[in-house]
C-alpha cells in the first residue's frame, strides 16, 4: 500500500461502511508507507507477502486461496493490475465473487495484459470504474454486459480536506515561507504527471514559488531543471508528507499538468479545500471541474500554464472550481455495499 490514490481512497472508505461490511485489507507483497499507517492505527490490515514478483505464482495463488477460505471472506475487491490478476486467480479456486475495481482510465495495454485484464474482467462478478467513459470503454472494448459495471467516483472525506482562514498559520507550523503567492502539485514524480512544466513556466512568474508534494523517479531530474532554470531559492521538493492536507491548505492555488490521469485524487482534494486549480486538459480532470473551467490548458503548452499563473495571481476567486462534484467517502461507502450485495 503505497501512497497513490487507490489506497487513498480504500483507507479514507473503510471508516465509513456501515456495520454490516466486515473489510480487511490485505498487502500481497508489502506494508509499504500507507500499509504501515492504517496498522498502527489499529485498522485490519493483514500482511500475505506470497507475491514477491510480477510473475504469476501457481503456489502462492494456491495460499491465497486458502487464506480466503479460512478467513471466510465471502467478497474480494481487487485494485491495480497484478491484484486483479493474482487475486481473481485465487478466488477462482476459492469460489469467491470478485470485485474488480479499474483506478485508472483504460489506456493502450501490452497483449499480454491485454489478455490477463480481459480474464480477469470476464472472471469478475462486478466491475467498478471511476467514470462513466472508463465503463463505456470497458462495456465496448472486452465486449462485457454494461450492468455489470458500475461507476464510483473517487472520494475524499469533506471534513479533513477543506479550506483554512489562515494559510499563514499553517505555512509556519510546516516550516514554509509565509511570504508570497505559493503553487503547489500533490502527485508521484514521474514523467506521465509532467511536472517539469510548472518549473518551465515558473521561470517567467515572478513573486511566486512552487512546492512539489511527493516523490518518483523524476526527482533528481526535476531537481536538476530546477536549478539549471535559477528556480532553487523558489521551488521546493519536500517528498511524500502525511498527513497530506495541511500541505493542501497551505497552498494560494494547486496545479496538475498531468498528460494522463484516471480520475485524480488529489484535484478533488484541492477542490474540497476551496483552491483556485489550474489543470491540463484531459479527460481525467475535466470530468472533476468540467470542460469550461478557465484554469485548463494544454500539456504541452508551458506558456499557457505561464500565463495562467499570472492571472490566478490576480485574480484568484476566478479560477475556483465552484461546480465541480466532490463525491464523499460516506457516499462511495454506500455504493460499494450494494456493489458487494450484488456481487453475492
Amino acid at each position: 500500500m503505497p501512497v497513490g490514490g487507490a489506497e487513498d481512497f480504500a483507507l479514507g472508505v473503510y471508516p465509513h461502511l456501515p456495520p454490516e461490511v466486515d473489510a480487511q485489507f490485505v498487502c500481497l507483497r508489502r506494508l509499504d508507507v500507507l500499509g504501515k499507517e492504517a496498522l498502527a492505527k489499529g485498522l485490519p490490515v493483514d500482511l500475505l507477502p506470497f507475491f514477491t514478483g510480477k510473475r504469476i505464482n501457481p503456489i502462492a495463488v494456491w495460499r491465497f486461496s486458502r487464506w480466503l477460505i479460512n478467513e471466510g471472506i465471502t467478497v474480494l475487491h481487487t485494485q491495480t493490475h497484478h491484484a486483479h490478476v493474482f487475486g481473481c486467480a485465487a478466488a477462482l479456486l476459492a469460489g469467491v465473487p470478485v470485485v474488480l475495481h479499474q483506478q485508472k482510465t483504460l489506456g493502450k495495454l501490452s497483449w499480454r495484459k491485454e489478455v490477463l485484464f480481459s480474464w480477469c474482467l470476464r472472471r469478475s462478478k462486478k466491475i467498478i470504474t471511476l467514470s462513466e467513459r472508463t465503463r463505456l470503454d470497458i462495456a465496448q472494448r472486452f465486449r462485457i454486459e454494461p450492468s455489470r459495471i458500475a461507476v464510483v467516483p473517487n472520494a475524499i472525506d469533506e471534513e479533513t480536506f477543506r479550506p483554512v482562514e489562515d494559510k499563514r498559520a499553517v505555512r509556519r507550523d510546516l516550516g514554509l515561507s509565509e511570504e508570497g503567492f505559493l503553487f503547489g502539485t500533490v502527485a508521484s514524480l514521474h514523467e506521465v504527471k509532467n511536472h517539469r512544466a510548472i518549473l518551465e513556466a515558473l521561470v517567467s512568474v515572478n513573486g511566486a514559488s512552487a512546492v512539489f508534494i511527493g516523490d518518483g523517479v523524476e526527482r533528481a531530474n526535476l531537481e536538476r531543471v530546477a536549478i539549471e532554470k535559477g528556480l532553487a531559492d523558489r521551488v521546493l521538493f519536500v517528498g511524500r508528507q502525511r498527513p497530506v492536507a495541511p500541505w493542501f491548505q497551505a497552498l494560494d492555488a494547486f496545479t496538475l499538468p498531468s498528460v494522463w490521469e484516471g480520475q485524480p485524487l488529489a484535484l478533488l482534494q484541492a477542490v474540497s479545500c476551496g483552491l483556485p486549480i489550474l489543470v491540463s486538459r484531459i479527460e481525467g480532470n475535466t470530468a472533476v471541474v468540467g470542460e469550461h473551467h478557465p484554469g485548463l490548458f494544454d500539456p504541452d503548452d508551458n506558456s499557457a500554464l505561464a500565463v495562467l499563473m499570472k492571472f490566478v495571481m490576480t485574480d484568484p476567486a476566478r479560477f475556483l472550481a465552484t461546480g465541480a462534484q466532490v463525491p464523499t467517502c460516506r457516499e462511495a461507502a454506500l455504493r460499494l455495499k450494494k456493489i458487494y450485495s450484488e456481487a453475492r
